[in-house]
């Protein structure tokens, strides 16, 4: 079968399980037909026969071969000439600048301060507290709250495609919908990694903490379990996220060490991990 055909009906699959909606099916499904519209048209097209009598072209000579004084000495002597009396005559104009005309330190300071009120500068984002949003429905388990869960199922779905182009996330908080990026890689192996992620505006925080960004992550070795990871990433350091996990009842430690994590069909893990700028909270299940 052709692998646009496998990729079509993996969307249709997600969009009946509802991980898509309307209008992402459709414009992933517009954007699949027409790459295989695009691979079917591109036949080879044989190149045209060449004329195989020789056209004549004039020769060409240079001066040196033509005889007498190039073109370029016949002209660029004068011109020469008239540009060096021309700068001759130009520098016997030239006067010392007078001192009143040049500018005072206070005036140079005046211009300076105007030019600083005249710069705009960049505003603080207003924070937009995402608590009742982004809900756990059991925290210690890192279940997730349906609001929470429908977008980790936008990421998940985002993976299976291979790409998050025009896959999103719409929260009341923000007027535009948030872009989903995504990114899946086969080796030689046949070990699939795909990677999922939704950045958080400027300004978004959770519970106090600074919000980063939600991802999920996923590695399916070819004969052996899967392994499947979400992630919420904070700007704080590990240990002062681990602090406000604990009092909202999260029992995740610090990595290395982790607490258990039941599931209906695997068993998990979850642990706070340091990242580069933060920390995040790592769920992550096996089976």
């Amino acid at each position: 079968m052709a692998d646009w055909i496998e990729h079509l009906e993996r969307l249709t699959q997600l969009h009946k399980a509802g991980a898509l909606t309307d209008a992402e099916f459709e414009g992933q499904k517009a954007r699949i037909l027409a790459g295989h519209d695009v691979a079917a048209s591109a036949t080879p097209v044989p190149p045209a026969q060449q004329p195989t009598t020789p056209v004549y072209q004039e020769p060409v000579y240079d001066d040196a071969q033509r005889g007498g004084v190039p073109k370029w000495a016949m002209i660029g002597v004068p011109a020469a000439l008239v540009i060096a009396l021309a700068a001759w005559f130009g520098m016997s104009l030239v006067r010392p600048v007078p001192d009143k005309d040049i500018v005072s330190g206070a005036s140079a300071g005046a211009s300076d301060a105007a030019v600083a009120l005249a710069t705009p500068t960049a505003e603080a984002p207003l924070p937009v507290a995402l608590d009742g949003t982004l809900k756990f429905a059991a925290a210690d388990q890192c279940k997730a709250g349906p609001v929470l869960e429908a977008m980790y199922k936008k990421l998940d779905a985002a993976m299976d495609l291979g790409s998050g182009k025009g896959v999103t996330v719409k929260l009341d908080a923000w007027d535009a919908a948030l872009s989903v990026w995504a990114k899946s890689v086969t080796d030689a192996g046949q070990m699939t990694t795909a990677d999922a992620a939704l950045k958080f505006p400027d300004g978004a925080t959770w519970h106090g903490l600074r919000l980063s960004r939600v991802t999920t992550h996923r590695v399916s070795p070819a004969e052996s379990d899967s392994s499947y990871t979400r992630t919420i990433s904070f700007l704080e350091p590990a240990g002062k996220v681990q602090k406000a996990l604990a009092r909202l009842g999260f029992g995740a430690p610090l990595e290395p060490d982790y607490s258990p994590v039941e599931d209906e069909a695997c068993g998990g893990s979850a642990q706070v991990v340091s990242l580069n700028g933060g920390a995040a909270l790592s769920c992550t299940w096996g089976c």
